[in-house]
């Protein structure tokens, strides 16, 4: 894919199937679902659909984590929407019989809420109704592992803006004006860490990603990878045109087997559709991306010990000044953001800095 004109068709042609009037069946293939034998029911999906020649009727969707995960397995059924909460295999025959064939949602399965209020849609749930999801908003509704779904839901539109129509600073700007701050808990200005960058003297600048998560129980950047692994790449691209960058790194954890299964897939695919690689959308612009793993040495989550541990040494924290933008992975200008800072990236290039700084409260 050289150029916008074939990524829009792509879109185009991809979201025809989404609308092609049959059922999609979404099934979580998040950790905590996977743990609980949701890919078992998809394999039980794909056999009642097989033997009941159901292949024009329905459609089986792997997709990333809903957020629900007490409830889980879960599935969804579109284009209702009904969404079915605690699914074991032993319910699969009663899904595609009484909701596929006939036409009628499986009572029983449908999520009751802590009041014992039976709710129909997972939209309705008090856990989903007040939320406004930017960073998720592809998680749970596509297959992350399906580069054209992605591309459907506006996936590289941000990517192909910037680097036919934005210049690097027009880049930096907007996410400066839009007070995107880091997620990873200090809050320091994202656009200002890319300007620091940018200014930085150096043949050579690098772009990484800290995917490494060492709280305890934390899922935050693990749903992201799991469920929307391309949200990732293109922002990481987006930065490297920002700042002058050709080369990336994802440092994540080894703990994260799935989320590192889809990265690497997603990376893969990203460059055999020409988002990765060389010479992006017919620009001068080229980007690669590689993953490191961790170990899962908790240090290694501070920015310096992060960038140590990927040239290959022991993961420990050096002395700053220097900053990583001006002096870090392998002695040159560095980025490091964190997966959620990257994931709010191509909705603001796409919607617009004022549109992201009207969201939260007035100082958040």
């Amino acid at each position: 894919m050289k150029t916008i004109a074939e990524l829009n068709a792509m879109k185009e042609k991809r979201g025809e199937l989404f609308g092609a009037g049959m059922h999609h069946v979404l099934v979580c293939g998040g950790t905590g679902c996977t743990s609980n034998k949701s890919m078992a029911i998809i394999n039980a999906l794909k056999e009642q659909m097989a033997a009941k020649g159901l292949e024009k009727k329905m459609r089986i969707v792997m997709t990333g984590c809903f957020g629900l995960c007490a409830k889980g397995p879960i599935v969804v059924v579109y284009p209702e929407g009904t969404f079915y909460s605690l699914v074991t295999v032993a319910d699969v025959e009663d899904i595609v019989n009484e909701h596929i064939i006939n036409g009628k949602p499986v009572e029983r399965l449908l999520h009751k809420e802590e009041t014992g209020e039976t709710v129909m849609k997972l939209e309705d749930t008090e856990f989903m109704k007040k939320q406004k999801r930017v960073a998720l908003r592809n998680c749970g509704v596509i297959n992350p592992e399906c580069i054209e779904e992605y591309i459907a839901r506006d996936g590289y539109q941000a990517l192909s803006k910037v680097v036919t129509s934005m210049t690097p600073q027009e880049v930096i700007d907007e996410v400066l004006a839009s007070g995107l701050r880091g997620r990873g808990g200090a809050g320091f200005p994202t656009g200002r860490k890319w300007a620091f960058a940018k200014a930085s003297q150096g043949d050579v600048k690098y772009v990484c990603c800290n995917a490494d998560e060492g709280d305890p129980g934390a899922f935050m950047d693990r749903s992201v990878l799991e469920g929307d692994p391309h949200v990732v790449i293109e922002a990481m691209a987006i930065a490297a045109y920002a700042i002058g960058s050709n080369q990336g790194y994802v440092y994540i954890r080894a703990e994260y087997p799935i989320a590192v299964q889809r990265l690497q897939k997603a990376i893969d695919d990203a460059k055999a559709y020409g988002v990765l690689g060389n010479n992006i959308f017919g620009s001068d612009f080229s980007f690669n991306l590689e993953i490191r793993l961790g170990a899962g040495a908790f240090v290694c989550g501070e920015e310096t010990a992060l960038m140590t541990s990927i040239e290959g040494k022991r993961g420990e924290p050096r002395p700053r000044p220097p900053f990583p933008a001006i002096k870090g992975l392998f002695g040159k200008p560095t980025i490091l953001n964190n997966v959620e800072t990257y994931a709010n990236v191509p909705a603001i290039i796409r919607n617009g800095a004022a549109w992201f700084n009207a969201l939260g409260t007035e100082k958040s």
